[in-house]
């Protein structure tokens, strides 16, 4: 048994040298390294900043009531274009009208009362400038016939909220628009306490909408009002719907130590694809240069070596600065490039540089059209595949034919 182990050990000595020798043989296989350059063009470049919001209606109106009682009746539901002045529900009037009753009859009463005041005020008075009664009867008179009047405006206003009530009981929609939501059902109560609780949510127009959009605090200072924005939903997402921006608000949003501030954009809506709660991916243009000269990012991230074709020490020199056709930068953004020189020799060029949307980036000076601009290197290998092979590889057999 112990020879097998020893054969066993032999060959996975003799494997391991010969994979050692193959890996070592490919690294010595020379590699030829070839220059990648470019040429300035004119694009567009737009420079955006990203967000996400909810879609709304411009116009929302929240219905309730201000009357407690049992619907028992519901002319509309969802999605129904409505006017101002339709009948949207009914409550039951039975004990509104049962209120009106009482209180008229309250009212009755007063008046009934604040009458019965005034003649014995007035009686009291021509007897007291007689001297037939006593100055405390006159004030006594004068002050149940103060009282009766009190009683009377007290009766008349409870009066005029009871039948303001009865009418209450019957829901008109304020505006023209459709019904986005129906909270109740026929035959359930609703209690009107505190606050009045919501019936019907009804929009005006859903040919327009807004998007509540949250922008990160790093990226609010960007933003200003009238800025283009470019958004898609979910629902159509081959489709880019265009819109602006309404307004900034200065309220800030924090949730877990995470700060956005909200900005309104305001888009048309003329096909009503988009509709109410739908997640807008939204991308705010804030600075954008159409038709002017740019490079790849590359360009600036590319630093050449000893074994990068055209390098030499002297290349470091900065050139003669070469004048672009674009305007110079205002703010000063500066950076450096390596170009084609004559002869194929490496030479740094500054540049004034403009915006970028992350991939490309404006150049305002430095540049020309016809410059060509280094990017980069590829290494190719010289040596074929087969030329270093593993010989603990199966090998196909050179000259070897099957026979019918």
């Amino acid at each position: 048994m112990k020879l097998p182990i020893k054969i066993l050990v032999v060959l996975l000595v003799l494997g391991a040298i010969g994979t050692g020798f193959y890996v070592y043989k490919q690294k010595k296989a020379k590699k030829e390294v070839n220059l990648e350059v470019i040429y300035p063009v004119l694009e567009d470049i737009v420079q955006t900043i990203t967000a996400t919001g909810r879609l709304q209606p411009i116009d929302q109106v929240d219905i309730g009531t201000e009357v407690s009682g049992t619907v028992s009746k519901i002319y509309t539901d969802f999605n129904q274009n409505v006017t101002k002045g339709q009948v949207l529900l009914e409550i039951d009037p039975q004990k509104a009208k049962a209120k009106v009753e009482q209180t008229k009859a309250a009212y009755r009463s007063a008046v009934n009362e604040t009458q019965y005041q005034k003649r014995n005020y007035d009686r009291i008075s021509e007897l007291f400038q007689k001297g037939s009664v006593a100055a405390t009867d006159l004030e006594t008179a004068e002050y149940r016939y103060k009282n009766a009047q009190s009683s009377l405006t007290s009766a008349r206003s409870n009066l005029e909220q009871a039948e303001l009530d009865l009418q209450n009981c019957i829901i008109k929609s304020p505006i023209d628009g459709i019904v986005l939501n129906r909270a109740v059902e026929a035959g359930q109560t609703v209690a009107a306490s505190l606050s009045a609780p919501t019936l019907f949510t009804l929009a005006r127009d859903l040919t327009q909408m807004e998007v509540k959009a949250d922008v990160d605090e790093a990226d609010i200072g960007q933003v200003k009002t009238g800025q283009r924005v470019e958004f898609s939903v979910d629902a159509f997402p081959s489709d880019k719907f265009s819109g602006e921006v309404q307004e900034v608000r200065l309220s800030p949003n924090i949730l877990s130590n995470v700060v956005t501030y909200t900005v309104i954009i305001r888009a048309s809506n003329p096909n009503q694809k988009l509709l109410p709660g739908m997640t807008a991916n939204c991308e705010i243009v804030v600075e954008e240069a159409l038709q002017v000269l740019t490079i790849p990012m590359r360009a600036l991230q590319f630093k050449p070596d000893q074994n990068t074709p055209g390098y030499t020490p002297q290349s470091t020199e900065e050139p003669t600065k070469r004048e672009g056709s674009g305007k110079r930068a205002d703010n000063k953004n500066r950076g450096r490039v390596w170009v084609l020189g004559s002869g194929g020799a490496l030479q740094v060029q500054r540049v004034n540089l403009g915006i970028s949307d992350g991939a490309k980036i404006q150049v305002l000076d430095g540049l020309e059209s016809n410059t060509p601009v280094a990017i980069g290197v590829q290494s190719t290998s010289t040596e074929k595949s087969n030329q270093t092979t593993n010989p603990f590889m199966p090998q196909r057999k050179q000259g070897t034919k099957t026979r019918m």
